[in-house]
């Protein structure tokens, strides 16, 4: 089955990426879309492309499926470069996922969101899932949003007469195991639309990313999942 591994990268050393290649990957079927702050050579570990730092990780993975989207693996594996670097803030559990999870996830042929165990306040499902009540950036003083700011002003800009729900559920961080089918369930045209909501730098007086990244991050689950009807 035909995989390549799709990196989303800002100032996170990749050198764990050689990790990788016990699991089938290797730079031949790995693409990193690195912002950052100064380029570095990962052509050791993949095809590495300069990406404008916009939108986080969605940008990068709507780019790589409108520029791929007569040509898709059979499976794409989104990722950020820092999958585990966080852990130390977190008393040394990993920031996004396990490195078993992770590394089980590179087998996968299947959809998948690639995730940890979550606890506290929010809403835990079977096997570790993340649910989250409805966010709004707007919530936020300091994100800054230009084209919807609310997961119900999204969805219906975005789909055809949209169901409502009371909750998202989503991998934190946008990673996940992508079959070719789920992608191909909406148009080039519809991967072209996310790409554009996200293309933008807000003003200095807010923080860099936008409104419409974080939205389209809790979009992501429901609309490679569920049968929605693009506008």
């Amino acid at each position: 089955m035909d995989k390549v591994l799709v990196v989303s990268n800002y100032n996170s050393d990749l050198k764990w990426l050689s990790t990788t290649h016990d699991y089938g990957f290797s730079p031949q079927n790995t693409i990193i879309y690195d912002r950052s702050d100064v380029e570095k050579d990962w052509s050791h570990l993949g095809d590495s492309i300069r990406s404008p730092n916009v939108g986080e990780n969605i940008y990068d993975i709507m780019r790589y499926i409108v520029e791929h989207y007569d040509n898709l693996p059979d499976i794409c594996i989104f990722i950020k470069g820092n999958m585990f670097q966080r852990s130390e803030e977190r008393g040394g559990a990993e920031y996004y996922t396990t490195y078993d999870r992770f590394y089980r996830a590179l087998n996968a042929e299947y959809f998948l969101p690639i995730e940890r165990f979550h606890q506290g306040t929010h809403v835990v499902v079977n096997g570790g899932g993340f649910i989250e009540p409805n966010w709004e950036p707007k919530s936020c003083p300091k994100i800054y949003s230009r084209h919807f700011s609310t997961i119900s002003e999204m969805l219906q800009k975005l789909f055809v007469n949209p169901p409502s729900f009371p909750y998202n559920r989503f991998a934190p961080g946008g990673n996940y195991v992508v079959p070719k089918g789920n992608i191909l369930k909406f148009s080039k045209r519809f991967y072209e639309k996310l790409k554009f909501y996200v293309s933008y730098e807000p003003p200095e007086e807010f923080q860099s990313t936008s409104g419409e990244s974080y939205l389209i991050e809790r979009l992501l689950y429901l609309m490679w999942t569920e049968d929605l009807v693009e506008l």
